[in-house]
């Protein structure tokens, strides 16, 4: 359970700190107060990434040279963030690697932003893959940052002008052997969850939820490979690979995208963050903190009572709000209020 944070120069805090010992706390204000830049501190110092921002040192304060998030949780956690690079530290020891500090802090997030799982480009949902699977299973995140490493490699030499094909087969080979980890680490963690969003699915009386891997290569990844050589040379890049790999989001079976409502999208979403707690939880026997950012907008009542329930029985929570007549009674009156 996180106790305090201490935000110095984040967003549109100068010096702030929270007391937030208490297993369900809502942050109430006006739009633009920092109710969200709360919860992004938090997701921070989980993920070492915001959720808001592409690049971090987007999260200083105007005209501050650096950042500083500091989390009590029984272990502490603190970041600089500064236009010179970033710094982790966990019980004050920092980390060069970040695949050692993250995940310590297990968090689950979820905001308006991740409607973009649905209607949002591919990225955002690699992403959403890269991201929880990395913290779970570290050996898939040296996988992926290996296969980045010989993509990277691989489309720079596709951009010489003379290539030499064997030495450019050796860099696919490489490609391909970081590739099938990778995937195979993917496809695990696609048909774990969509078993706990078919219970969730059940439990909260809702259209059957799931999500579908989409590759961009055949069963034979080399013969993939090599049929689409010619397109690559043309190109200069490399046109198929796990970072052009996508996933659907279905609804009965249906591409959320094409048929959902925005309260479908919104409980589609919620059913596959609710899966991701128990699968979180299951996997490392810790339970993760859940972060929900403005969570009952656009949700009928139905939706909302059956939210509640699983709010009731998380371990901590964090809830954002522009005023607490949205949140439920039964929510409210356990809860630490603190106004922004």
């Amino acid at each position: 359970m996180i106790k305090s944070i201490h935000l110095t120069n984040f967003r549109c805090f100068d010096d702030v700190s929270f007391n937030t010992y208490n297993p369900l706390v809502v942050f109430s204000g006006k739009n633009a107060t920092g109710k969200s830049s709360t919860l992004e501190s938090i997701y921070i110092a989980s993920t070492t990434k915001s959720y808001r921002e592409n690049d971090l040192d987007l999260v200083i304060k105007d005209g501050k040279e650096s950042a500083i998030i500091e989390i009590d949780a029984d272990k502490s956690f603190k970041v600089v963030i500064s236009k010179q690079g970033n710094s982790f530290f966990f019980n004050k020891k920092q980390y060069k690697k970040l695949a050692d500090f993250i995940g310590n802090l297990k968090v689950v997030m979820f905001s308006p932003s991740d409607l973009n799982l649905i209607n949002g480009g591919k990225i955002y949902k690699r992403r959403f893959l890269d991201l929880n699977i990395s913290l779970i299973d570290k050996s898939y995140l040296t996988a992926y940052r290996s296969y980045k490493h010989v993509l990277h490699e691989r489309n720079e030499y596709l951009k010489q002008e003379e290539i030499d094909k064997k030495f450019l087969e050796v860099l696919t080979k490489s490609l391909i052997h970081f590739l099938n980890d990778a995937l195979k680490a993917r496809l695990k963690f696609i048909n774990e969850l969509n078993s706990y969003l078919e219970k969730i699915s059940e439990e909260m009386e809702i259209e059957k939820i799931s999500l579908k891997y989409i590759k961009t290569y055949g069963d034979d990844v080399y013969k993939s490979f090599n049929d689409k050589l010619k397109y690559d040379l043309l190109t200069k890049t490399t046109n198929i690979g796990i970072h052009r790999d996508n996933i659907e989001i279905l609804i009965n079976g249906k591409d959320a995208n094409v048929y959902a409502s925005e309260g479908q999208a919104r409980t589609a979403i919620l059913a596959l963050k609710l899966a991701l707690i128990n699968y979180i939880k299951d996997k490392t026997k810790v339970e993760p903190i859940v972060l929900l950012d403005d969570v009952f907008a656009a949700l009928d009542n139905t939706r909302i009572v059956k939210i509640t329930n699983y709010i009731k029985g998380f371990k901590q929570a964090f809830i954002t709000t522009t005023s607490t007549l949205g949140i439920p009674d039964e929510l409210l009156e356990k809860s630490l209020v603190i106004r922004l």
